[in-house]
């Protein structure tokens, strides 16, 4: 198996209560099969707690959240009592994998981490200025592909691969950037860009349409329906809309560092998704959406308070990771809407 993952990856570790967020609430956690069983198996009064909060449903068992959306085994001090009392190797799947993920295709394994870490995001904002990926092989077999499905595959990761070199690339705006790697997309598939873009949909979207398309998605936290609710103003404004160029200007260096730097990070994470979605489309339609949606977010952010910094930054990605790409049906959504 081919392993590959970022530089970063090796970087992150959790901090746990010092964290300005927290993983343990907003979303029910999944308890996998194995730990389920063995939370079943404790003894004493903790043992009768863990027993208390388990729910099983058809496809599994979790720990439903509270009237307050945590986790029941998140205590004040935003630590995890399933830790402090039975230690590390006591956490379930979801705990101990968080904020990583793994996707498979083949004897191919591409890691990463989600933005809706903000600790990851610091590390990826503050600490990265290039992103480097690591490659590695273990003795473990994957799935085994067609040769049809191998070719394709190779031709994804080499187009994946030509992006994110070219977003990295510096001396070019981040807009002028994201035309070429739309441009990139456009050749791998045999048509001309300019024709391509023609019939992109998503780039002809108003905020205001891309908005409205967010809203309508499930989401778990009230402060991100307040940001929504906040962002459609703002869209239906024109005279707040005609100071985009001016934050444009304003923060031009810091976008251009920024906007790119998060796209390497969709790119990475979701043109693989070809593999199965069966059209390259779908993930340059969410790379594109996401991002200008983010941008959007920025932009509201300096209309609010006037300026931003790197700590917008963290925030805004970390709140749309944590609403957005937490849930398959709000990516596929992002994907496929037209």
């Amino acid at each position: 198996m081919i392993l590959e993952y970022p530089e970063y990856y090796e970087s992150f570790r959790c901090i746990g209560g010092d964290c300005p967020d927290t993983c343990c609430a907003g979303w029910e956690v999944d308890v996998d099969r194995e730990s389920s069983q063995y939370y079943k198996s404790v003894d004493g009064e903790f043992g009768k707690r863990l027993k208390e909060h388990i729910c099983e449903d058809g496809e599994g068992c979790y720990f439903p959240l509270t009237k307050d959306k945590r986790c029941p085994f998140l205590n004040k001090e935003n630590l995890c009592d399933i830790y402090t009392n039975l230690g590390e190797e006591s956490l379930c799947q979801t705990c101990t994998e968080y904020p990583r993920y793994f996707m498979d295709i083949g004897n191919y394994e591409q890691t990463d981490m989600s933005l809706s870490c903000m600790e990851l995001g610091r590390i990826f904002y503050t600490e990265t200025p290039v992103i480097e990926y690591v490659r590695s092989e273990n003795p473990v077999e994957g799935e085994p592909l067609t040769e049809d499905d191998r070719d394709t595959l190779v031709e994804i990761l080499s187009l994946r691969n030509k992006c994110i070199s070219l977003l990295q690339d510096t001396g070019h705006s981040f807009n002028d950037k994201l035309l070429e790697v739309r441009a990139l997309v456009s050749y791998a598939e045999g048509e001309d860009p300019g024709e391509k873009d023609k019939s992109r949909g998503f780039l002809t979207e108003s905020y205001k349409e891309l908005i409205l398309l967010y809203e309508s998605l499930d989401s778990i936290n009230e402060e991100w329906s307040e940001k929504l609710s906040y962002y459609k103003e703002l869209s239906d404004n024109p005279s707040k809309l005609d100071m985009i160029p001016e934050f444009t200007s304003l923060y031009s260096e810091k976008l251009d560092e920024w906007i790119p730097k998060t796209g390497v990070y969709f790119i990475f994470r979701y043109f693989i998704d070809t593999m199965t979605d069966g059209d390259i489309e779908n993930e340059l339609c969410f790379v594109h959406r996401s991002l200008r949606l983010i941008f959007f977010m920025l932009f509201a952010e300096w209309v609010s308070k006037g300026n931003i910094d790197v700590s917008d930054m963290i925030y805004v990605a970390h709140l749309y990771s944590k609403e957005v790409e937490h849930d398959d049906g709000n990516v596929d959504r992002i994907k496929k809407s037209v």
